[in-house]
């Protein structure tokens, strides 16, 4: 027996996708604040600690975004299906994995910082500061982990806004307690760090506040420990996390194969490397929050059987993604010597990543696949296809990455780097095909 899918229209689409953009915009500025308070400590060390310290967590806490992602999926399927208790039960799941996770990696982190820090190589002093930085960072890890969890649960289900105050009130909560410690009370670094790390706690009590008064007000029964301890569902989840897993590391591999190779080129270019992907990450903000609304859009009506509203959802995402993609070119397109005179008064940097900006240009108008079919993938837990599609695209990109950069320079660099996000959008796109025409209009389980 199926069942009646989502709603899916334009407003549909923004009510999920509109708070989310608000939400990435949210830690995009907070990054500008935290850059700015570190920027007023009174020393490069500090600055350049913080900036270490930072995205050192920030590439654990990336590489934990299936935790987001894969709840997404489940959390669509059972909101789909009308099964509460599977809801309920994916949820707590979660937030056990997130809270194991937290542990090993902390463990992990403890343990081996001093080697991953010398990886960045700071000074001796930066490298101490940086370490007492995420030490602090690490008693906010739980929380960060758990974030992700219950932001995927509630975005799977289209509730988009619990998410959106979350992030906000972790992102304020942050912002002023930067200025309150580090600067007014002159805790420093120390500051810095214990912000953050009360800042995660504060959204994830409201979070898990959020997420007990919708069970409640559901009237969900609490899952039991046979729900949670449901070893095939238990292995379902595993197998989604871990494919997501491996395509998150292939992904955040081409970026870092990206910049290491515009190393190699010289200081200039990689500066204007890195100023030219804040672009693509302006971009990016966008994009993400209609993936988003591909996820649970997507997801609810094919697990509810509903192919039209599957259809659908995702034909209405992927036109609005294409749209945000057309317009981030165009912005660039008019605005991308201007954003280049703000971000750096280095005349060098400047004049070559204006050379280079039809490349970013070019790279939304690519790249917007990725994301409308990563939000399909998730929300309809194709985790496998999306894997191997990663896996593919990087293979294809590894051989023109190393040979044409020697041959035409930065900008044999920069096609590859197109290259890599065109092959995975056609990859997908065969993926997608392919997996289309073996649907069949009844309730859909989570596939891998």
């Amino acid at each position: 027996m199926t069942r009646a899918g989502p709603a899916v229209d334009s407003r549909a689409i923004w009510r999920i996708a509109g708070p989310m953009i608000l939400s990435n915009l949210s830690v995009a500025a907070l990054g500008a604040v935290d850059t700015g308070v570190a920027g007023h400590l009174g020393s490069a060390g500090s600055l350049a600690a913080a900036a270490i310290g930072g995205q050192l967590l920030s590439y654990f806490v990336w590489c934990c975004g299936f935790l987001r992602m894969g709840t997404t999926g489940l959390s669509a399927g059972a909101a789909g299906r009308g099964d509460r208790p599977e809801g309920a039960a994916v949820l707590g799941r979660g937030l056990a994995l997130a809270l194991g996770l937290s542990a090993l990696l902390g463990l992990v982190l403890a343990v081996a910082l001093p080697w991953l820090l010398a990886l960045f190589g700071p000074a001796p002093a930066v490298r101490d500061l940086a370490a007492g930085y995420v030490l602090i960072r690490l008693t906010g890890l739980p929380a960060a982990l758990a974030v992700l969890v219950l932001v995927g649960w509630f975005v799977g289900r289209g509730e988009a806004g619990l998410p959106l105050v979350m992030i906000l009130a972790t992102n304020l909560v942050n912002a002023g307690l930067d200025l309150l410690l580090a600067l007014h009370l002159g805790l420093g670094l120390d500051g810095l760090a214990i912000a953050s790390a009360v800042a995660d706690w504060t959204g994830c009590l409201i979070g898990l506040a959020a997420a007990f008064r919708t069970l409640t007000r559901e009237r969900t029964p609490r899952p039991g420990r046979r729900a949670l301890g449901d070893w095939p569902a238990i292995a379902r989840m595993a197998r989604i996390n871990g494919d997501i897993f491996v395509r998150t590391l292939l992904l955040i591999g081409g970026f870092a194969l990206f910049m290491s190779l515009a190393g190699r080129l010289g200081t200039t270019q990689l500066a204007a490397t890195a100023l030219l992907l804040t672009f693509f990450s302006m971009a990016s903000q966008g994009l993400d929050g209609m993936a988003y609304a591909a996820e649970s859009l997507a997801g609810r009506a094919l697990a509810a059987g509903d192919l039209a509203g599957f259809d659908q959802a995702v034909r209405m995402t992927g036109i609005w993604t294409a749209a945000l993609g057309v317009l981030a070119a165009l912005v660039f397109a008019l605005a991308g010597p201007l954003l280049i005179q703000a971000l750096t008064d280095l005349d060098e940097v400047r004049r070559v990543a204006g050379d280079l900006l039809p490349y970013v240009v070019a790279l939304p108008l690519i790249a917007w696949a990725c994301f409308w079919l990563d939000g399909v993938f998730i929300g309809v837990t194709w985790s496998g296809a999306m894997r191997d599609a990663m896996l593919i695209a990087f293979a294809i990109h590894l051989g023109p990455a190393l040979v044409l950069p020697d041959m035409m320079g930065a900008d044999g660099l920069w096609i590859a780097f197109l290259g890599l996000f065109a092959a995975r959008g056609l990859a997908m796109a065969g993926w997608y095909l392919a997996r289309r025409r073996r649907l069949s209009p009844q309730p859909q389980r989570s596939s891998i």
